[in-house]
């Protein structure tokens, strides 16, 4: 491998579908496109959590021991590597099917990763640092069995298998295979020096967007949208439960997107809370070019959502907790407003200006396209990468307790 200077690379990009459709998804094919749009080669090596569901799914009680090393999907995966002779392989997520196996692979083949980071896993099982309804702090040595305990990712045995094969990974030191870890965030990388990661292997990159609309004065009807997953992390509860304040019965509130909270919120909320399920493409582009506002209340240290790039492309401000990465992108007082989580009084307020002042709404929102067409694009995000890319390929970045 030469490291003297840049040059285009060959890349397996590896990932694993959740369930649900997520962020995560467009972002991980943004960022294959991202890299083809500069000359790189990139293979898709792309798994569903699907495969383990239906009459073609593994044995119930094999899933735990596939989801430490899955050797029929590793296989396949080296003999992808050694058909396209990668140069690197850039990780994301890789449970249930394609395995926790893959970095013991990456160290036989001597091929370096590069890990994206979108959730707090490999330390904290459930990627949420969750343990119940409690958050527990990157530094507690007790954080597996914690979320274990409490079943954080899908049950106790489940949790508790995740957590071994982390632990064993750490143990056999098979996590040397990552040469860079990608936190999305500079708040998300703080939570992982925090829980010991080496600083010379952190590399904050946030995600690219590429503004596929020209901006055009928007309709306004009024009303305020939620875009998202519907789990607890997001805040979807505590936006339900605001729209019962009183103050709020004139105002109509679009819930946009699905999860396992969908149907428990949706029988129990206000007439004023419409239920509109996932939408993408048009669909979507209307919502937020009709919405007085986005509104984002996540409870848990979101890394980074590009919902406020789709509030943003559309010309609308966005309210934002401000726990996690999000104050990073959002400007209080600038492009929307960042805000305490799960605080009704401040949420109300908030709401309540942008729903008497739509020219404030307007202006907000015009401050974040402008932020946008300025701060964000795939030639931005390219630089960063590749200035990471040179140290992986020289192999420039030190070692750490986590290695």
């Amino acid at each position: 491998m030469k490291a003297d200077a840049p040059r285009r690379l060959s890349i397996i990009q590896v990932f694993n579908h959740y369930r649900m459709p997520g962020g995560e998804e467009k972002y991980v094919a943004r960022i294959a496109a991202d890299l083809e749009q500069t000359g790189h080669q990139v293979t898709r090596f792309w798994r569903s959590s699907a495969e383990w569901s239906g009459p073609t799914a593994p044995p119930r009680y094999e899933q735990p021991f596939l989801l430490w090393r899955n050797q029929a999907v590793l296989a396949e995966l080296r003999a992808r590597h050694e058909r396209e002779q990668a140069d690197v392989w850039i990780l994301h997520n890789v449970i249930p099917v394609i395995s926790l196996g893959v970095y013991r692979l990456a160290i036989e083949l001597k091929v370096p990763i590069i890990q994206w980071l979108h959730n707090y896993r490999p330390f904290s099982p459930s990627g949420t640092l969750l343990a119940g309804k409690r958050f527990l702090k990157p530094n507690d040595p007790f954080i597996a069995w914690k979320e274990t305990w409490s079943g954080s990712w899908n049950g106790r045995l489940l949790t508790g298998t995740l957590a071994l094969g982390y632990a064993w990974i750490r143990f056999r030191r098979h996590f040397a295979s990552v040469r860079a870890w990608i936190p999305v965030s500079e708040e998300m990388k703080k939570i992982f020096l925090q829980a010991g990661w080496p600083p010379s292997r952190l590399h904050t990159i946030r995600h690219s967007w590429n503004i596929t609309s020209e901006f055009k004065p928007a309709d306004d009807a009024g009303h305020f949208l939620f875009l998202g997953r519907m789990v607890e992390t997001k805040g979807v509860r505590f936006q339900v439960e605001l729209w019962r304040d009183p103050a709020l019965k004139h105002l109509r509130l679009v819930m946009a997107g699905q999860g396992p909270l969908t149907e428990e919120l949706r029988g129990n909320s206000p007439p004023n809370v419409s239920w509109i399920g996932h939408v993408e493409g048009r669909e979507k582009e209307k919502w937020l070019r009709e919405c007085r506002a986005v509104l984002f209340p996540n409870t848990w240290p979101e890394p980074l959502s590009t919902v406020a790039y789709e509030a943003y492309e559309a010309g609308k401000s966005i309210i934002v907790s401000n726990r996690g990465g999000m104050k990073e992108i959002v400007f209080d007082g600038e492009t929307g407003f960042v805000l305490e989580p799960s605080s009704c009084r401040l949420w109300k307020d908030a709401v309540l200006r942008l729903a008497q002042n739509p020219g404030l709404a307007r202006g907000l929102g015009i401050q974040g396209r402008k932020w946008l067409e300025t701060h964000v694009s795939s030639a931005a995000w390219n630089k960063q990468f590749e200035a990471v890319i040179r140290n992986v390929m020289a192999g420039a970045s030190g070692s750490g307790s986590t290695q």
